[in-house]
């Protein structure tokens, strides 16, 4: 109800409106969208997540997010209430929140709260004080669903698919999450596949109480939610049951192999046989090399850990039709994870990576900052126009340099 409307309901007489001074209710008017409209209909429950310090965001029955802004009316607002026949002027309103899709930073979020935890890594209760998980709040925060809830502005179902990637178990006796250490989920991942050759177990159908029970039987330490959440890092599940995926397998030890070297170039046919020699011998790595050059590099299991480069004398060839064959290919690491979560900043972080970039190279480390997904190709490119100069390379790809300071 606008100013004028308002006079024009005092002038007439037609109903009284009552209400005190400084419209003591406190209301927010959300402008809904339709698709959360239609939610409304179907009696859906919403939540709001964020700090106090962050923009709030909500988060709808599908788990998609909405950033909500707020926007300034032009004319004011009044809410009214009708009670026993009367109408009561609850608020008088100037804004509004807007809701836009967004996509929160939630991997970042997750990793930063569960460093909270100072125990640091889990490597098996045998590795912990008198055989014993340590409960006590004596070093750090303990993290609960409850305190991911208050920190991280997403659903369940993302955030869960969140733990699984970082190899996060929660303690089934006290509810806590925790980060498994990288080597000991290597460790159980070759036990679990060396006891599939021995009791024939189909890779494709691994059922967790099954391989929890055979683990269990030769190490009585180790826990079943510690095997749950390694087969969920390194299968997808199909209702009760998982099948082990050579890919993930392949992209986290790649991870491990990066991590191991700091920031130095690895050579593809280096790269390569690193990763043959860490790979589970029950599972197949199924090189090309013609897969691994420049070209192939944003494509391939390590599209979104590292970037295609060359020695100087072959540079030249990095932007052609046909790239830098992968005998002569360079592998920089790139960790996503210490990546800044503001656009400018994360793109001037990755041309200190490299001097020069096509859309094509830079995609896999920008897409996590565009809430749409099929719009990411489109942010990239403006983004690279804005930050970026652009010139036609030989392949008829534009290749950018910096122009941020």
């Amino acid at each position: 109800m606008s100013d004028s409307a308002a006079e024009t309901v005092e002038q007439t007489g037609s109903e009284h409106v009552s209400g005190s001074d400084g419209y003591p209710e406190e209301y927010r008017l959300l402008e809904l969208t339709p698709e959360i409209a239609a939610q409304l209909d179907a009696d859906t429950t919403f939540v709001v997540r964020g700090r106090d310090t962050d923009s709030a965001v909500l988060i709808d029955a599908t788990e998609q997010a909405y950033a909500m802004h707020t926007a300034h009316t032009s004319n004011s607002m009044y809410l009214l209430t009708r009670d026993n026949g009367q109408l009561t002027l609850r608020t008088k309103l100037h804004q509004v929140f807007d809701l836009q899709p967004t996509r929160p930073q939630v991997r970042a979020r997750v990793l930063e709260v569960l460093k909270w935890d100072t125990r640091g890594a889990f490597h098996g209760t045998e590795f912990e004080h008198e055989g014993v998980i340590d409960e006590s709040v004596t070093d750090g925060v303990r993290v609960t669903d409850t305190v991911l809830d208050q920190h991280v502005q997403a659903g369940h179902a993302h955030v869960r698919r969140v733990l699984d990637d970082v190899l996060a178990f929660r303690h089934n006796a006290t509810g806590h999450w925790r980060v498994l250490d990288a080597g000991y989920a290597c460790d159980l991942l070759r036990i679990i596949l060396a006891t599939h050759v021995e009791r024939d177990w189909p890779l494709d159908a691994l059922r967790a109480d099954t391989v929890y029970s055979a683990l269990h039987a030769e190490s009585p330490h180790i826990l079943p939610e510690v095997v749950d959440a390694v087969l969920r890092r390194f299968a997808t599940k199909h209702e009760d049951v998982f099948a082990m995926d050579t890919r993930r397998v392949c992209v986290f030890l790649a991870e491990q192999i990066f991590a191991s070297s700091g920031s130095r170039a690895w050579p593809v046919p280096e790269f390569l046989r690193a990763l043959r020699a860490t790979m589970p011998p029950q599972l197949t790595l199924d090189v090309d090399m013609d897969a691994w050059n420049s070209r192939s590099i944003s494509t391939s299991v390590v599209g979104k850990l590292a970037v295609a480069t060359s020695a100087p004398a072959d540079e030249h060839l990095l932007h052609s039709p046909n790239g830098v064959p992968a005998s002569l290919t360079l592998l920089l690491p790139v960790d996503n994870n210490t990546l800044p979560q503001d656009t400018r900043a994360r793109m001037r972080d990755l041309f200190a990576v490299k001097s020069k970039w096509t859309a094509r190279e830079m995609r896999p480390f920008l897409e996590d900052l565009v809430a749409d997904e099929s719009a990411v190709a489109k942010a990239v490119d403006s983004w690279l126009l804005k930050f970026g100069r652009g010139v036609r390379g030989t392949n008829g790809e534009s290749v950018y340099t910096s122009r941020i300071n």
